[in-house]
């Protein structure tokens, strides 16, 4: 597949009493199934964010090739809590690769990539709670549209970091704001990459690990920066990620960078890491159950879940839901 996370060639602590489906944290083996996608569903490349105690997974491939490879519009949501898979509004625009986002209750699609050749979009919208349409909203600026960055919030801001243009990776980084419906640009990356993991600390700063350096699996990134809140440029050094990588599904668990999976040169991870940004230290946890590459992550309560995704290097999705609980992870 062309985009490496398009792997190589063309969440809430589960109260007791859930449904037997939800997955208890902290108990038995790190890694769970969770309630697998609904009616044999099956998503490939799709955006995935945490709402509240709700699994969003929106957008994606949802056949093979054989199948005839079509994107999808729907958004399915998972109640965590008991395990129940629902239908959201349809996005707007059929896209893979799709910087997703909630904050304050409200889902935000912030561009993706369209068609088998992963056209770079920079359209947006704005799905309030309980609304039957999404809402368009600034578009991201002119020639910096992109699919397959590291998404992350912050307090009425979402940030976008790298990603995929249409043509190469990306170095340039977005905040959009929310209350100023205005988007404005970060220091750019040290150097390009799509696929990469992030997350925030509580300080603001933002950090940056890994990813793709070009639009295929190729060449992998290891390396980790930061940039605190009014600086100008991002700064390395950090210990790089143990596993070179880009497309892993990622979440911030416990105040560490969850990542898990993804794709380096022709293989499909299972390895698992996190990140101590405090301490600057990476540390192994157990692998996943199998690999999977081509799926975003999400963390509801805890817990990093991954929704489909592939687990060989083809254009094959899966419809499976892992569940890592880092609670219950040997350390």
């Amino acid at each position: 597949m062309r985009c490496a996370a398009c792997l190589v060639s063309i969440g809430a602590l589960v109260a007791a009493g859930a449904c037997s489906d939800a997955v208890q944290p902290g108990v038995g083996p790190a890694w769970r199934s969770g309630p697998e996608l609904p009616d044999g569903r099956r998503r490939l490349e799709a955006g995935v964010a945490a709402m509240g105690t709700q699994l969003v997974v929106a957008g994606g491939i949802e056949n093979t090739v054989i199948e005839g490879l079509d994107v999808t519009r729907e958004v399915l949501a998972l109640d965590t809590l008991t395990g129940a898979w629902s239908q959201l509004p349809d996005a707007p625009v059929a896209l893979t690769h799709i910087n997703l986002a909630a904050v304050g209750g409200r889902l935000y699609l912030l561009g993706g990539l369209e068609g088998p050749t992963f056209i770079a979009r920079g359209a947006s919208y704005e799905l309030a709670q309980g609304a039957t349409e999404w809402t368009q909203i600034e578009s991201m600026p002119a020639g910096l549209e992109r699919g397959a960055a590291a998404v992350v919030t912050g307090p009425n801001q979402i940030f976008v970091l790298g990603g995929a243009g249409s043509t190469s990776a990306v170095a340039s980084c977005l905040v959009y704001d929310i209350a100023a419906r205005t988007w404005r640009r970060l220091p750019d990356l040290p150097n390009a990459r799509s696929h990469p993991a992030a997350m925030r600390q509580r300080d603001g700063t933002l950090i940056v690990a890994g990813g793709l350096a070009t639009l295929d699996a190729r060449a992998p990134l290891a390396d980790v920066f930061a940039l605190r809140v009014n600086d100008e440029a991002w700064t390395g050094g950090r210990h790089p990620m143990l596993t070179a990588r880009g497309g892993c599904a990622y979440g911030t668990a416990l105040g560490e960078l969850v990542c898990a999976g993804g794709e380096a040169g022709n293989e499909v991870l299972s390895a698992v890491e996190s990140y101590d940004p405090v301490m600057d230290l990476w540390t192994q946890l157990p692998d996943m159950p199998a690999p999977r590459g081509g799926t975003q992550g999400a963390v509801v309560g805890q817990l990093l879940y991954v929704p489909g995704g592939a687990a060989v290097p083809a254009f094959e999705p899966e419809s499976t839901v892992l569940v890592f609980s880092p609670l219950a992870a040997p350390r």
